[in-house]
């Protein structure tokens, strides 16, 4: 215990000598550095100074001591304002500018670094100028602006900015790069349709003063140029408006473009201006070509025969004869046959004209019967929208028959969907497809008409309801009349029923009254019917009253739907064949070939039923012969007691039925119209085709007429 109590007080000790040893140390090296830099005035070795005695406090002094303090702080980074990073010029002496730097002392110069490298040194801080550069100083910015008057290459390159003070001091700015490019932009069309072409806008003479020939009348250009530059190709047609075409060259420098159906035997020239990044322009002038036309000739230009000299025939030697006499005279040879040309054959020459180049005919051929400012809205549709639409016709072609057969079912299928969407089914979807003809047709059941004009109402809705009260979903059925007004397929069971009507121009039931010599199934106006078998055949006509026309009850569907009615399958029937023809001349693939084959046997079928025997035609007129247009003619079965045929009169009053040879039934109704015949005076009579083709003249009394004649007989 004693032990560690005194080593714990040495070691205090050791600790406080070493301390205070520390503490004389720093105090002499304080003062060898105090005397080194005293001034000349020192005191007395006595301690006592001139003029002082022991009893004024020697030990007070004042004394001055100086230190020199080295200058270790560097200028302020100068900051860089332009050109700015990343930055496209098209200038090859471009001007640095920066922001000044500061310092505590002072800035003694700049330098200017290239690439790495010292472009000027020395540069000062106010405004100069010498043969390498012009310095100008913005005391009020701060701002320095040095141009060099030596041009720097064309490229990227690296600038900075240091800056130094009097003690040597320094500091640099960012590091920025900028791309010079003084060059006009690279541009060579290496091909124009199928023709190989060096043509580069660099080498004028590159430019071949005749006309490239071509037979392609859209050909595409394709060539390579300085990335990312813009064109502009004007195309000059005579007699036309200048196209504008305008592209860009893609990053790999590749560009191509295709021009639009161009006419033929006519010089087109084409000017090209191809302006880069920073608007340098190289142009490409009076580039001509010339679609030539291409022919079938008919006969084919024969191979030219060599013209055969005739041989001379040598003249005859006479005969000695054994005794003297008169020698024979030679008999002269034949002349030659003349050579007899023989007269040229005709030549036909068949242009060659592609689809795409028809449809553009016929497009120009149609401008010129629109009126002036139609073509001029026209004429101002971009050229890439024009080159689009070629583009879609040509893509269409290969299958263009089957579209151009299917368009018109499909538009008249979407329209009567959009018109009936609200009620829509697949039982209903059946209906519609059987009313436009997409779907064969079931046995005719009856015809919704104009209850004034008797005019047939093509595309009605018929909704037939139960008017049992126990039925939980009253509809039973809904039916659509075709194009000719007449409805078919309802096959109900036993109850009773009604049918309503709905259409967008008409209005059911009709407020006329039913006339006394027509029954309910002559003219129906939503009376309850029953159905006692289900054989029986619900045969009613339908009037309904047109609607008059207001603002109202105007809108898209109606318009649409007004526009299928006009547009029928069998009356394109001639006008798509042709087109459906014409196409697969020029695009014979399968698809166009398979169509083609479709049309060929509607016109089989149409030829067969031509020729079908017998068959049943007529002419329905009135009293003065003039004809009963829309009367409705039924043709029933007499043994299947069932509606075979419904047909209607066309404006001469004509019908026809193709029927099989058997004896039918045949009614004739008409609105204000009775069929009477001597002997009968019920609107039906019983004929016979079993043998060959029947025509009948149907002749009908106008009722007012009838009414005079029984009042003047009363």
């Amino acid at each position: 215990m004693t032990l560690y109590n005194f080593n714990k007080k040495n070691s205090h000790n050791l600790s406080g000598f070493l301390i205070f040893g520390l503490f004389l140390l720093l105090s002499v090296l304080i003062s060898r550095t105090s005397f080194l830099n005293t001034p000349q005035t020192f005191a007395q070795v006595g301690g006592v100074a001139p003029g002082e005695t022991l009893e004024t406090n020697p030990k007070i002094r004042n004394a001055i001591v100086t230190a020199t303090v080295p200058d270790i702080i560097p200028p302020s980074a100068p900051i860089l304002i332009s050109p700015e990073d990343d930055t496209l010029l098209n200038d090859a002496t471009p001007t640095f500018i920066w922001q000044g730097s500061t310092d505590n002392v002072g800035i003694s110069y700049y330098q200017v670094y290239l690439d790495g490298s010292i472009l000027y040194n020395n540069i000062p801080t106010s405004s100069t100028s010498n043969s390498y550069y012009a310095l100008v100083y913005n005391s009020g910015s701060g701002q320095y602006s040095l141009t060099p008057t030596a041009s720097i290459n064309n490229g990227v390159h690296t600038w900075a900015i240091y800056v130094f003070d009097a003690a040597g001091n320094h500091n640099n700015s960012a590091t920025w790069s900028f791309n010079i490019d003084t060059l006009a932009p690279s541009f060579i069309i290496t091909s124009i349709g199928p023709i190989s072409t060096s043509i580069s806008a660099q080498d004028l003479g590159s430019i071949p003063d005749d006309p490239i020939e071509l037979e392609d009348n859209s050909p595409e250009f394709i060539g390579t140029g300085e990335s990312n530059s813009t064109v502009k190709v004007t195309v000059s047609i005579p007699g036309e408006a200048d196209q504008i075409i305008n592209f860009t060259i893609d990053g790999s420098g590749n560009w191509n473009f295709q021009l639009g159906i161009l006419p033929r035997d006519e010089i087109i020239t084409l000017n090209f201006v191809i302006t880069d990044s920073v608007g340098n322009i190289s142009i490409i002038t009076d580039l001509k070509i010339l679609i030539i036309q291409e022919y079938i000739i008919y006969p084919p230009t024969p191979t030219p025969t060599p013209t055969v000299t005739p041989t001379p025939t040598p003249s005859p030697t006479p005969t000695p004869t054994p005794s003297p006499g008169v020698l024979p005279t030679p008999q002269p040879s034949a002349p030659p046959t003349p050579w007899v040309t023989p007269p040229p054959t005709p030549i036909i020459k068949i242009p060659i004209i592609p689809l795409d180049e028809i449809v553009v005919i016929i497009i120009k051929e149609i401008e010129k019967l629109l009126p002036e400012s139609i073509v001029a809205i026209i004429s101002q549709t971009p050229e890439i929208i024009r080159a689009a639409i070629l583009k879609t016709t040509e893509f269409l072609a290969p299958s263009g028959t089957l579209v151009a057969t299917a368009v018109i079912p499909i538009f008249s299928f979407l329209t009567l969907l959009l018109q009936l969407g609200e009620q829509m089914s697949w039982q209903l979807i059946v209906k519609i497809l059987q009313a436009l003809g997409l779907l064969p047709p079931k046995e005719p059941q009856g015809i919704v008409y104009d209850s004034d004009t008797n005019a047939p109402v093509a595309f009605a809705l018929l909704t037939i309801t139960s008017a049992e009260v126990s039925i939980n979903h009253p509809i039973i059925a809904t039916i659509v009349t075709d194009v000719n007004g007449i409805y078919q397929g309802a096959q109900l069971p036993k109850g009773k029923y009604i049918i309503s009507v709905s259409h967008q121009d008409f209005k059911f039931p009709t407020e006329k009254q039913r006339p006394s010599y027509l029954t309910v199934q002559e003219f129906y106006r939503g009376e309850v019917f029953e159905v006692s078998s289900s054989d029986f055949q619900q045969l009613f006509l339908i009037p309904v009253d047109k609607l008059t026309e207001t603002h109202e009850n105007r809108s898209l569907k109606k318009t649409l739907r007004r526009i299928i009615q006009k547009i029928r399958f069998i009356n394109l029937f001639w006008p798509l064949l042709t087109i459906s023809v014409i196409i697969t001349i020029f695009y014979p693939t399968v698809i166009n070939l398979v169509v083609l084959m479709f049309y060929a046997f509607i016109l089989l079928k149409k030829a067969l039923k031509s020729l079908k025997r017998p068959s049943l035609s007529g002419y329905v007129v009135n009293t003065n012969e003039s004809p009963v247009e829309n009367a409705i003619i039924r043709i029933n079965d007499l043994e299947k007691s069932r509606l075979i045929a419904l047909v209607t009169t066309n404006s001469k009053g004509y019908f026809s039925a193709f029927l099989e040879p058997n004896k039918y039934q045949i009614q004739v109704s008409k609105n204000g119209f009775v069929w009477m015949r001597e002997g009968s005076q019920l609107s039906l009579e019983e004929i016979d085709v079993t043998q060959e083709r029947t025509s009948l003249k149907i002749a009908m009394k106008d009722v007012n007429e009838l009414y005079k004649e029984m009042f003047k007989e009363n």
